[in-house]
Order: C-alpha cells, then sequence, then structure tokens
C-alpha cells in the first residue's frame, strides 16, 4: 500500500515522499530517517522506498509503505480508508519557486507516541505550527485530495513518464507557471521545431545531448538533433556553472547523477528543460540556448530511458 505523507522525528511537517527524498540527499535527515504515519492516534512506522538511490538508478518515483499493516491503529484512516465516492481529478503542480525555508534546518522532535500521534490527529503542540511553518495533513474523509506539489523537473518527467505507459499524456493535466495544461501539450521535443517561432514558448524541451565537464567545475550539454532556422540546423546548449551548482541545495543528488553519465556513458544523455528557446538578434551566426537559472529546472537522464520516449507524440507549433 503506497502511502501519501509520513511524519519524522526530525521535522516539524508532513512530509510527502518526494519532499523526504529532496531532503534526504540536501543532508537534512540524517544517514537513516525513521518515517511515521498521519493517520489518528496511528504511530506505525513508515518505509521510504528507493529513498537512499540516486535518480540515474531510480526506476520509480520514492513511496511510502507500511511495514505490516497490522501495525497501523483501528483508528488510522491511512491504512483504513472510509468507503467514499472517487474524488475529483486535479492537477499536479509544478511551483517555480521554492519557499524560502523550503531546506531550513528545524530542531529534532521526540519520536511519537500514542498520545503525540493523538495530538497531531487534532490541534499542534503550542508553538509548533508556527514556528515550523507546518503544513496542512494528509486528505481527510469528505475532503477533496490535495494536488501533488513539485520543485524539481525530474519529478514532473517521472509523471510524464508514467502517464506515457498509461497512455493518458492528453488527459493528464498539470499547472505550471500559473497556466494548466496537459502533458501532452507540455513536453516538447527540439528536433526539427521552427526555432524562431517558437522563442517565447517556455515548455518541457527534450531531447538527446552530449554532457562534458567543464574546467571551472560546471557542466556544458549540447542537444544532439536541432531546431531549424530557415535551411539551417542549430543544435541548442546548456551551461551549468559550478557557482550555481554549488549554491543548489540539492547539489550533492545533482553532481552524482551527472558524473555518473559522463563515466558509464561518455556523457550521451537524455535532457528536459522548462525554458524557452533563445536565439540573439544581431549574432553574426545565429545559435540557440536555453538558459537556466534554477537548477530545478533541468533534468538530466541516461540513454535508457530512450525506449519509453522514442513513440511519444511531438506536439506542433501551435
Amino acid at each position: 500500500m503506497s502511502i501519501e505523507e509520513a511524519t519524522t522525528p526530525s521535522r516539524h511537517e508532513p512530509l510527502t515522499a518526494e519532499r523526504a527524498y529532496e531532503l534526504y540527499w540536501a543532508d537534512l535527515l540524517g544517514d537513516a530517517p525513521t518515517f511515521f504515519c498521519v493517520g489518528h492516534a496511528c504511530t506505525a512506522q513508515l518505509i521510504c522506498a528507493c529513498l537512499d538511490k540516486a535518480e540515474q538508478n531510480l526506476r520509480i518515483r520514492p513511496y511510502f509503505r507500511s511495514r505490516r499493516i497490522e501495525d497501523h491503529a483501528a483508528t488510522c484512516e491511512v491504512a483504513h480508508p472510509a468507503n467514499e465516492p472517487n474524488k475529483e481529478k486535479r492537477p499536479d503542480v509544478f511551483e517555480a519557486e521554492r519557499p524560502a525555508d523550503h531546506f531550513r534546518r528545524l530542531p529534532a522532535v521526540t519520536a511519537p507516541s500514542a498520545e503525540s500521534a493523538a495530538t497531531r490527529a487534532g490541534a499542534s503542540p503550542v508553538g509548533d505550527t508556527a514556528a515550523a511553518g507546518a503544513t496542512p495533513r494528509g486528505p481527510r474523509p469528505g475532503v477533496t485530495p490535495r494536488p501533488s506539489h513539485y520543485y524539481r523537473l525530474s519529478s514532473l518527467v517521472q509523471k510524464f513518464l508514467e502517464h506515457r505507459r498509461d497512455k493518458d499524456l492528453a488527459e493528464a493535466e498539470v499547472e505550471i507557471g500559473g497556466e494548466t495544461t496537459t502533458y501532452e501539450a507540455l513536453f516538447r521535443n527540439v528536433f526539427r521545431q521552427k526555432a524562431a517561432e517558437l522563442t517565447g514558448t517556455r515548455a518541457v524541451w527534450w531531447g538527446t545531448a552530449s554532457l562534458r565537464a567543464t574546467r571551472e567545475g560546471g557542466y556544458y550539454l549540447r542537444f544532439s538533433r536541432p531546431f531549424r532556422h530557415d535551411d539551417q540546423e542549430l543544435r541548442p546548449t546548456i551551461t551549468l556553472t559550478a557557482k550555481d551548482i554549488d549554491a543548489y541545495p540539492v547539489r550533492k543528488l545533482l553532481r552524482a547523477r551527472l558524473d555518473k553519465l559522463i563515466a558509464d556513458a561518455d556523457g550521451y544523455c537524455v535532457v528536459f528543460v522548462w525554458a524557452k528557446p533563445w536565439m540573439p538578434k544581431d549574432a553574426e551566426k545565429p545559435f540557440v540556448r536555453f538558459y537556466v537559472n534554477n537548477l530545478d529546472h533541468i533534468d538530466v537522464r541516461g540513454p535508457e530511458i530512450l525506449e519509453e520516449l522514442k513513440n511519444t507524440s511531438r506536439v506542433g507549433n501551435g
């Protein structure tokens, strides 16, 4: 049974598995964090599957699961949900910027007891909510489930791959940049699209690319397949500077992935970037570049996902 949220003694907030994964790789959860159910008066311990796997080794998104279903309290609505009609599906949400305190270190709290679990189900202990900016708990009977919120593009790419396998890309919706669209319309292959007509189009552009490390400690990516411009073919590029990477809270995860791709695949990769293609107006020789000011907006994967991607339809210019 996959579970949406859990708590951990080192944080004053319910965590999604996605957020737990980010905090773990930002060295904010310790080497072996423990997780507990958020259900009413429940003290069941949970496992966060795939927590310690670097993203290049992930085949599914991280998720919480129970060790044993009988560990949950009889009052736990997470393990024993009420029979209710299907709730309305809501779009996933991709946040362009993280909250300012997203990676804030929080003081440790004691492990939950039956009494503290009951407290979590009702009012929070005095001072905890205000001090830690605690977010609302998981779904309650009669409440429409909240959409999933994501900050890193890699999470959205995982959802894209899942919807592709489920063959519902045209129906599955995502809110991104303040607009709601479908996963099918959002993801665009760069191959032979007209660059000059798309410089105002922010999308998740993707394609195969070559990756190399720079002498300054950053990385340089060059797409293998081109945009079109008049009678020319222009292969877009991306530069990730060492300064930007060193300031990135999840830099350990990013560098692990990029260095492994260089070592194992000689830099051959598939890159996804949420950005607009940029072309200089007065350059002697035209070129296309994607600028990535927020490293949450790029995802670089190994070539093994090409099998899943090769039949994904490209969306037209309209």
